[in-house]
């Protein structure tokens, strides 16, 4: 009787399951930073501190009590009663320093005629962001 010969194949099935493994793994691994770095992030909200009010009747103000500086592209809408109002920045702004940013202690002013009685809303956005730094009533109608 002759002795049975067997080859061993246990090797081959061994690595060929963890090389498939290892595809695996870095294909998903590739797929999700692919994702998460495609992932647009959007920068965040500057850090400002704005106060609004009714100057002189005849005047929306924004002063700016501190934070970050905000660009000329922030954008500023003023409803009176039911009529929205987007401002150019560079008109209204007290630039003291010529530097077309919205400083420390710089003032919008907005003349928008008599609004005795008038609603007076005021929303400014930063389009950077496209986030909302401020939203306030400055005056409810009906009051003087």
């Amino acid at each position: 009787m002759r002795p049975k010969i067997r080859k061993a194949n246990d090797a081959v099935s061994e690595v060929l399951g963890t090389a498939l493994l290892l595809g695996m793994a870095v294909s998903l691994f590739s797929l999700l930073s692919l994702v998460v770095l495609a992932y647009p992030f959007t920068p965040s909200p500057p850090s400002v501190n704005l106060v609004g009010y009714i100057e002189d009747g005849t005047n929306v103000t924004l002063e700016h009590y501190g934070g970050e500086s905000l660009e000329s592209t922030t954008a500023v809408i003023v409803r009176i009663q039911d009529t929205y109002e987007t401002i150019n920045f560079t008109d209204c702004l007290d630039d003291e320093n010529n530097n077309a940013l919205w400083d420390l202690g710089e003032h919008l002013r907005y003349p928008v005629g008599d609004v005795t009685g008038k609603c007076i809303e005021v929303t400014v956005v930063d389009t950077n962001s496209n986030s909302i730094i401020m939203s306030g009533i400055l005056q409810e109608a009906g009051t003087l």
